[in-house]
């Protein structure tokens, strides 16, 4: 099955963790409202988010439709592609503590349509290795590309990323992956969003949450069945800026989780 013939790593990625990133990891956390600091090891790691703060992340150990998970005989579904009007443009690429981002700067009309519901595209991030897993394995890589609407409901997109050849859309970011600080407007660069994505449209689609604390949910998650590939050399730059930045995957708890079942429409 093509979900599973491409994947190039399986859960031992989880202990690659350098040293290092998880120092930067357990120094540098903090969440953007200010609320408890929080990580990815030891006492404020993932098993621990939901009682580090019990105002703010209470979701992370209470909820019923967490992400990521494990996509496991997704049910086949006649859905409509996703619609992307992403548009190339300036970005701005930091260092947020947690992970390195690349978002618009000043005016964006980039946007993604699902199921007649306009997004706004907003940032993309990633993780390493993958959160979500496929039957059990990890890509290496996984970028969400983050995406709100005009009443302040959330669209995550998952990438996948595979090792092979160099991607040259990706090579504005990723040669600046490793030095972006903590202000977007220090690091700028022009990238085509839209190039950034998989050429086959085909999605996994289930509701969930945000991965990080407060782990809100009400997400609708879209999960590129295809990977995009970069270098092993492009992807070493993901886990030189952070390596070991996944939630473990969380319980279905009975949601549906579809595959799309067409090509084009």
């Amino acid at each position: 099955m093509y979900l599973r013939s491409y994947l190039l790593i399986s859960k031992k990625i989880k202990l690659g963790a350098t040293f290092g990133a998880i120092a930067a990891l357990v120094i540098a956390a903090t969440t953007a409202t200010g609320a408890t600091s929080w990580t990815y090891t030891g006492l404020t790691g993932p098993s621990h988010w939901g009682t580090i703060d019990k105002t703010n992340y209470a979701t992370c150990v209470d909820g019923t439709a967490q992400s990521p998970i494990d996509i496991v005989n997704p049910v086949r579904a006649d859905l409509v592609n996703l619609k992307f009007n992403y548009q190339k443009s300036e970005a701005g690429i930091f260092n947020n503590g947690h992970t390195v981002e690349a978002e618009p700067l000043g005016a964006s009309k980039s946007a993604v349509t699902i199921d007649g519901v306009t997004y706004n595209f907003a940032q993309f991030h990633f993780h390493a290795p993958s959160e979500h897993e496929i039957t059990g394995m990890h890509y290496p890589v996984e970028i969400h590309f983050v995406n709100k609407s005009a009443d302040g409901k959330l669209a995550v997109v998952g990438v996948f990323v595979k090792a092979g050849a160099e991607n040259a859309a990706w090579k504005e970011f990723t040669d600046h992956l490793t030095t972006a600080t903590a202000d977007p407007e220090a690091t700028k660069v022009e990238l085509d969003w839209l190039r950034l994505l998989p050429r086959n449209p085909i999605t996994v689609r289930y509701n969930g949450s945000l991965t990080t604390p407060g782990c809100t949910e009400g997400v609708k998650w879209n999960v590129f069945t295809h990977p995009i590939t970069m270098s092993q050399a492009q992807i070493n730059s993901f886990l030189e800026a952070y390596s070991g930045n996944n939630r473990p995957v969380q319980p279905l708890n009975g949601r549906t989780v579809q595959i799309d079942s067409t090509i084009t429409k």
